[in-house]
């Protein structure tokens, strides 16, 4: 069993490495990103898991590459552009998060308006999931009084429109 998982680790790791690297190009460069981001973070975790596989099986060879000055020089450019970019990162609040909330939590009107829809539409396709509107003020409010997602709110009525 031993020989498999070592001799599995290397090639996962080498073609594991090739999916999320491309799909991070594609990432970069906005390519099919709503697509690629669930794959590329998926197989990033599969991809972590490979390496650490890698490095445990073939860990004897391994060790003569970290004390040289090749494998240090890069390391520490590494670890300070990693540091570099997490310290540079604007911690204010997440434009998209904010864009969000606001429509969960504004007027009904606003938020059918956005989502091209009005009040009596919206409670019929919510209506015929069990999904009462009721005299609730906001798509956020809805979701609270039936337990259920917002997002499912936002899915259901947008369903439509496909």
């Amino acid at each position: 069993m031993k020989p498999l998982i070592k001799e599995s680790a290397t090639s996962l790791t080498a073609l594991v490495f090739l999916v999320v690297g491309v799909s991070g190009v594609m990432l970069y460069f906005h390519v099919f990103d709503v697509q690629v981001k669930a794959l590329h973070e998926t197989l990033g975790l599969l991809f972590a898991a490979a390496a650490l596989l890698h490095v445990y099986f073939n860990w004897k060879g391994m060790k003569r590459y970290f004390p040289k000055k090749l494998f240090m020089g890069y390391a520490a450019v590494i670890t300070a552009v990693s540091i570099g970019f997490i310290a540079s990162a604007d911690s204010g609040p997440n434009p998209k998060v904010t864009l969000i909330e606001r429509a969960l939590n504004a007027p009904l009107a606003l938020s059918f308006r956005l989502l091209e829809t009005d009040r009596e539409q919206a409670a019929t396709l919510l209506g015929g999931r069990g999904i009462m509107i009721g005299s609730a003020d906001s798509l956020a409010e809805i979701a609270r009084t039936n337990s259920v997602s917002p997002y499912e709110l936002v899915m259901i009525i947008s369903a439509q429109k496909q």
